[in-house]
């Protein structure tokens, strides 16, 4: 037999393993997305059957979002200071774990665990037309925070302080426990504080998430525990929440669950359930 003939034949045997090895291989992908759809089926048809509704829409396909550490960077903090202030500024030590940033334009503190406070002379960033809350968010993205606008309250009093309230956003989804509010006097912005995160992320893979479906079970379980009830979920939004100790920040995933009677965090990683802010997302 000549060689060309065998090696098309050879080719052709190739070809026709490859095809029944991609075969293999989407149908049990089939049947893994089966088995999928059918257990978050039934976490939906648990909690109707103990008097809870939701609507599949709201219920997210994965666990998309996973745990990262990230490490205090005191050099962005310093320069962060540097850039909102203005100018040179003078560094005051408080602690290992506090410093203070400050010239003739105000003042900022960073702590290790992502609080800060920051004070500043009137006049010294006036709106110059803009809202407050776009004045806000510009103010946070020189301290190199993404954020979203939650809510803007003025008091009812004549020359009443405005305050806008914001949200830290990492990677394009919210950090529920990290909120920041932005003081304005008349035309200027005169304080902020809240809590921030910034630094490189690393993914920490010593953890990973629960199951859409053990989430659902985890929910309901968690509810009974809390003595609550509810009737409804209303929305279920992924986002993290930081811890923080003597090394890196944490960022763990959760869900903020609203139902028609409360708000919810529930970590997903161990699936425990806690009771949230109202206004926490």
């Amino acid at each position: 037999m000549e060689w060309s003939r065998i090696k098309t034949i050879v080719l052709i045997i190739l070809a026709i393993t490859n095809i029944s090895l991609l075969g293999f291989l989407l149908q049990r992908e089939m049947r893994l997305q089966s088995a999928q759809d059918e257990a978050r089926q039934n976490a939906v048809l648990f909690l109707q059957e103990n008097g809870i509704s939701l609507a599949e829409e709201e219920l997210p396909q994965e666990m998309t979002l996973l745990p990262q550490t990230v490490d205090w960077d005191r050099d962005q903090e310093r320069e962060a200071a540097s850039v909102l202030l203005g100018g040179p500024v003078q560094e005051q030590a408080w602690s290992d774990e506090i410093y203070r940033y400050y010239n003739e334009t105000g003042s900022i503190q960073f702590h290790r665990d992502g609080t800060f406070q920051g004070e500043f002379v009137e006049g010294a960033f006036p709106l110059e037309g803009r809202t407050p809350a776009a004045c806000g968010l510009e103010v946070l993205a020189t301290l190199g925070v993404a954020g979203e606008e939650l809510a803007v309250r003025t008091g009812g009093e004549e020359n009443a302080d405005t305050v806008v309230v914001c949200r830290q956003l990492w990677e394009q989804v919210p950090v529920f426990n990290h909120q920041i509010t932005l003081t304005f006097r008349g035309d200027c912005l005169v304080a902020v504080e809240g809590r921030r995160l910034t630094g490189e992320p690393a993914l920490d893979e010593s953890r990973t998430p629960i199951s859409v479906p053990t989430a659902l079970f985890q929910f309901y379980h968690g509810m009974v525990t809390l003595g609550d009830v509810c009737s409804r979920i209303d929305r279920i939004a992924p986002g993290y929440v930081t811890s923080a100790g003597s090394g890196p920040s944490a960022l763990t995933p959760v869900w903020y669950i609203v139902t028609d009677t409360r708000s919810y965090r529930l970590d997903t990683l161990t699936g425990a359930l806690s009771r949230a802010d109202e206004g926490g997302a």
